[in-house]
């Protein structure tokens, strides 16, 4: 199989992993700091900085917000750009109409939508995010720029994360940390209708009924996931799992992190099971 080498990718084949229990321990890990291009993951950050100024009263799930595919760049002078056909979510209002931010938040992590993420961070500012981030102890996670914005790509602005951000991001979101207890209850409610269902496939096949919700993210030659993973109701009695990979096709992405996800839920056995190795999807 050839490796990818991308904007985003060196085509040099990496998976990293970290586990993290209901404490905010390291279970296990694997190259847990690496640095990678964050891809959509970094809307799980989007999410937290938007409920943390709903929290301060600076923002109102409510509050109407105008569909757009057009931004500005980050870049001075570049001009605004527009999203191509391809990229659009069909999801959002009409361009030109509104929709409240509660549901624009929810399209941007239950389908990952793109448009939805830049409206929300052009709201609040990326470096609102990053601040977001490092509030629930990250050290390598940073929103250099919008998505689509391809002038500041290729000045070098980038997005960034590692596994060990991924899965300390998602302990402070199921622990309350991250946001109140009804910042909090919305967040996991959005995280748990996930369409991209990765490491969640492998937690429903290994123990059905289980308690789980994700957010992924992927482009050309990248693909992450992290989880939060608990075999009752309560999310603060949860698991938080991220693994991110590099320089595999999609599908090969897919497979490893959930060989990964599989091999460490069994091993250190947080769901009881004995059902075989999930096939990936």
């Amino acid at each position: 199989m050839d490796s990818i080498i991308s904007d985003y990718s060196d085509g040099i084949p990496t998976v990293s992993s970290c586990l993290i229990d209901p404490h905010g321990r390291i279970v296990a890990e694997r190259d847990a700091e690496k640095v990678f291009y964050s891809a959509s993951t970094i809307k799980l950050g989007v999410l937290i900085a938007a409920m943390q100024l709903v929290d301060s009263g600076q923002l109102d799930l409510d509050q109407p917000m105008v569909s757009t595919q057009t931004f500005v760049s980050g870049i001075e002078g570049a001009g605004p750009y527009t999203f191509d056909p391809e990229e659009v979510d069909p999801g959002m209002a009409p361009l030109g109409e509104t929709m409240p931010l509660r549901e624009v938040l929810k399209r941007m992590i239950v389908v990952s939508s793109n448009e939805a993420t830049n409206m929300v961070a052009q709201l609040i500012g990326i470096e609102t995010v990053t601040a977001a981030f490092a509030s629930c102890g990250t050290r390598n996670t940073s929103m250099g720029r919008l998505f689509g914005d391809y002038a500041a790509l290729n000045e070098g602005l980038t997005i960034t994360t590692t596994a060990l951000d991924l899965a300390r991001t998602m302990h402070a979101v199921t622990s309350g940390r991250a946001a109140g207890p009804e910042s909090t209850r919305l967040m996991i409610e959005f995280l748990e209708q996930q369409d991209d269902r990765v490491i969640g496939a492998v937690v429903a096949e290994l123990q059905p009924g289980a308690r789980w919700g994700s957010k992924s993210g992927s482009v050309t030659g990248i693909y992450h996931d992290v989880a939060f993973i608990v075999r009752g109701r309560d999310a603060a009695d949860a698991h938080s799992l991220a693994i991110c990979t590099r320089a595999f096709h999609e599908p090969q992405g897919r497979e490893s992190i959930q060989a990964v996800a599989s091999g460490m839920l069994q091993v250190t056995d947080i769901l009881r099971s004995t059902a075989r190795r999930p096939t990936p999807l």
